[in-house]
């Protein structure tokens, strides 16, 4: 930060930089500090933590303490992020090619910066780039006790390997992200956010000197600075209209008549849908987003909606193979009008992205604590190999690995290129 210059913060909701609401606040010298600031700024926000950002940011317009307005040249720095809630590690996006790592020490309790060069310097050992990181097991403010990162070939990263995302094949390991923008159709990249605000206190790397205020005040030394980065959340919606000439059955027989679709996205989200040839709602997973509106929560509210067509199917098909006069069979799993109603009034899911967002947290989550598993398992594997012969210490580490496969075989759904990999 610059020691008499205000504070500048993110405003959430213009996604611009602003100076101290006060007016007063400026040169933040400690983490803590860092900390009572962005609940000072946000204090709607319950922010538990903050962290370094991993990019550079761009200031303008940085006044003094003493003026409210002004015009300076631009200065380029490095802000902190205030973290909302429970911490959640940030999920990488692994690009074909690349290599999903992570290291932890439970002994250990470092910086953002101590963990960015250990990601770094792993990367470089194995001829790669270091392309994209996130903290693990926060221990402290802005300390932690992990990294997770993703190393990318040098010939890759230097095509700019981040086009990799429009591609739809798996890694060797896979965080079930999609590309945020892909539900809303923009060509804007847009920040999503889950439970964590950004907020920064700016340190490091200064633009160049070269020009002053305009009423000649001299350029000061460059510092931390606190800021909040805004999000954007654009959902797109899908609707259901029903023209004056339709009937309610047909919409509905329409409807229920469709297949499962898991959709574009990578997400799995329990859902039931209605299958028309065994006449009853089965369970399937749900991708997040797009697919259509044969895409039910529960059992219960399938069956509510869907099924008049299970009854008007039976009746069909018992008319086919009797006689003159049939005896009109009773319905028995009828939808009900308000079901239906509420249904029909109901638009598409408005929030399906963000639904999208959080079964993806949940996946990464479970992905982390699975992965944290194995290296406890491995690790207690060799310590009891650690004093055996030969022969009895491979037959622990085969124990081990035949453990891990048998795992990935009973995986809901299951991964081939996961099976592939431990059988190679």
């Amino acid at each position: 930060m610059f020691c008499g210059k205000l504070n500048m913060h993110m405003n959430v909701q213009n996604g611009k930089w602003e100076s101290d609401p006060s007016g007063t606040k400026t040169c933040i010298g400690t983490k803590e500090g860092i900390l009572q600031y962005c609940q000072e700024v946000y204090p709607e926000l319950q922010i538990t933590n903050v962290v370094e950002a991993n990019q550079p940011v761009t200031i303008q317009n940085w006044c003094k303490r003493s003026r409210k307005q002004c015009k300076t040249h631009t200065h380029i720095v490095i802000p902190y992020r205030c973290l909302v809630g429970e911490f959640v590690s940030d999920a990488l996006l692994v690009p074909d090619k690349c290599k999903f790592l992570h290291q932890e020490r439970m002994d250990v309790c470092e910086t953002h910066l101590h963990w960015h060069t250990v990601a770094k310097e792993t990367c470089s050992e194995k001829s790669t780039n270091l392309h994209d990181y996130g903290m693990l097991l926060p221990c402290g403010i802005d300390k932690f006790r992990g990294v997770e990162f993703v190393c990318c070939p040098l010939a890759e990263e230097s095509d700019n390997i981040d086009s990799a995302d429009a591609e739809e094949d798996d890694s060797d390991v896979w965080w079930g992200g999609a590309d945020t923008d892909y539900a809303d159709g923009s060509e804007d990249k847009v920040v999503e956010v889950a439970e964590e605000e950004e907020v920064a206190d700016v340190e490091e790397e200064e633009a160049e000197d070269d020009e002053d205020d305009e009423d000649g005040d001299e350029v000061e030394e460059e510092a931390e600075e606190p800021y909040e980065e805004a999000t954007e959340r654009t959902t797109s919606i899908a609707t259901t209209t029903t023209t004056t000439t339709e009937s309610v059955e047909e919409v509905v027989r329409e409807v229920c008549s469709e297949q499962a679709e898991t959709g574009p996205c990578r997400a799995m989200i329990s859902r039931w849908y209605f299958d028309v040839t065994e006449g009853k709602c089965a369970p399937f997973f749900y991708g997040g987003c797009g697919g259509n509106r044969n895409n039910f929560d529960t059992e219960e509210y399938c069956m509510a909606v869907c099924g008049s067509v299970k009854s008007q199917s039976l009746l069909k098909t018992t008319q086919e193979h009797l006689p003159q006069d049939p005896v009109k069979l009773p319905t028995t799993a009828a939808s009900t009008p308000d079901a239906v109603d509420k249904y029909l009034e109901t638009p598409g899911d408005e929030n399906e992205h963000a639904h999208f967002q959080k079964a993806k947290e949940r996946l990464e989550a479970k992905h982390r604590e699975r992965m944290s598993q194995v290296m406890r398992e491995w690790e207690e594997a060799e310590r009891q190999a650690k004093n055996l012969p030969k022969a009895d210490k491979k037959a622990v580490i085969q124990h081990f690995q035949e453990k891990n496969y048998i795992t990935a075989l009973q995986a809901v759904p299951p991964r081939p290129n996961h099976i592939f990999n431990i059988i190679r």
